[in-house]
């Protein structure tokens, strides 16, 4: 069996606007992908809506992982390696719906 460069299927292809989720983009983005789950918790949405910089602090987000979540910056998020799950789950948290969230992302490409 021969394989080619890029597995089975070959080399990868590049696409606009599509985000390529590895293993390095996923340990990355770990720590913010609990973060924002955590905060969609029904017990956990108002308390952290009430002291987002203390959260993110008492949770040592790095101050790029801040900055994404203050600015809702859902595209980069994405390319730091949160999980779309977890990125819709805060989304309602932030105040902004699916097709919001979409919309923002497509405006920020």
């Amino acid at each position: 069996m021969v394989h080619e460069p890029g597995g089975p299927f070959g080399p990868p292809a590049s696409i606009p606007g599509i985000v390529r989720f590895g293993g390095e983009a996923a340990q990355r983005g770990y720590r913010l992908n609990r973060f924002l789950v955590h905060i969609s918790r029904r017990e956990n949405r108002q308390a952290f809506l009430d002291d987002e910089a203390g959260w993110m602090r008492d949770w040592q987000l790095s101050e790029e992982e801040q900055a994404l979540v203050s600015r809702r910056d859902y595209d980069a998020m994405l390319h730091y390696g949160v999980n779309v799950y977890a990125i819709v789950k805060a989304g309602y948290v932030f105040g902004h719906s699916l097709l919001e969230i979409g919309k923002r992302m497509k405006e920020s490409c």
